[in-house]
């Protein structure tokens, strides 16, 4: 399996009996699609963040015209609700938590993940844990709206 294609599930939980942890997680989207992500509450001690990227690059128009290959959205430094363009021949936006204990970003750990909840109106809600089996997936809750 190619990284980025198709979503990939958290082991460690499965074994647990929580099927629905998923490290990696990948949207369906249109090239130069828009989508808004809205941070919605952040209950962990460390900094919490996520990962974005597509196979032809994502640019933030508020900030730049640049296309950058992958953006990296932290809690407690990007605004509450960012709007990226998305470019894809391949159709695939890759997604996952990120956070960092004081010692630089870390992800896809032995037990990270998240639990997505789509809302009635297509709205996906991402709740995320940083590490530990003893989790509410509180850690970052945010969400992705395709515009």
């Amino acid at each position: 399996m190619e990284i980025g294609q198709e979503k990939i599930y958290n082991e460690a939980f499965a074994e647990k009996g929580l099927n629905n942890v998923i490290l990696w997680d990948v949207q369906n989207i249109k090239d130069g699609q828009l989508i808004r992500v809205k941070f919605i509450s952040k209950s962990s001690q460390h900094r919490q963040g996520l990962w974005l990227r597509t196979d032809e690059g994502i640019v933030i128009p508020e900030l730049s015209v640049e296309i950058f290959p992958s953006v990296t959205l932290w809690e407690d430094t990007a605004p509450k609700e960012v709007i990226c363009k998305c470019f894809s021949k391949n159709g695939n936006l890759s997604v996952y938590n990120i956070w960092d204990k004081g010692n630089g970003s870390q992800s896809q750990g032995y037990t990270s993940g998240m639990i997505i909840d789509e809302r009635d109106d297509g709205i996906l809600i991402y709740k995320c844990n940083d590490y530990g089996f003893e989790t509410d997936f509180t850690d970052l809750v945010f969400s992705i709206e395709k515009l």
